[in-house]
């Protein structure tokens, strides 16, 4: 596996975009040098107050580099140019060397709030500050 340092350049490019009865989903796709890292695929509802991350996932090879970080926080761009207000998502691991309890403790680092059986951010302009 090849290291990758935590600030390599990537692309995030939407690869589909479906409308369901009432939202839609898109899936953006995380590109290197070497191809396809990991994707995104958010829920955008009409009528509802936040995106819903239904997959973060990043390939094996890719992980702890902050490629994951990066997807997370294009989701919440999104949310937020979109208007939405909270970003949720159900974390749960399809990844037999990640326990669910690993990848909560992953979101909770990025902010995430448990809220029920999901988690939850809140969205509004200090999330994206540059701070000097």
């Amino acid at each position: 596996m090849k290291e990758y340092p935590k600030h390599i350049d990537f692309s995030i490019n939407e690869i589909y975009s479906c409308m369901k009865k009432n939202s839609e989903l898109q899936c953006h796709r995380l590109n290197v040098p070497e191809g396809n890292a990991g994707e995104l695929i958010l829920n955008i509802p009409r009528h509802e107050k936040a995106i819903t991350v239904e997959e973060l996932f990043v390939q094996r090879g890719f992980r702890n580099s902050g490629l994951g970080s990066s997807l997370l926080l294009f989701g919440e761009m999104t949310a937020y140019e979109l208007g939405f207000r909270s970003v949720e998502l159900r974390p749960f691991s399809t990844d037999p060397l990640i326990s669910d309890y690993e990848l909560k403790e992953w979101y909770l680092k990025r902010g995430y709030l448990p809220d029920g059986e999901k988690m939850r951010k809140i969205i509004n302009s200090k999330n994206f500050e540059v701070l000097s």
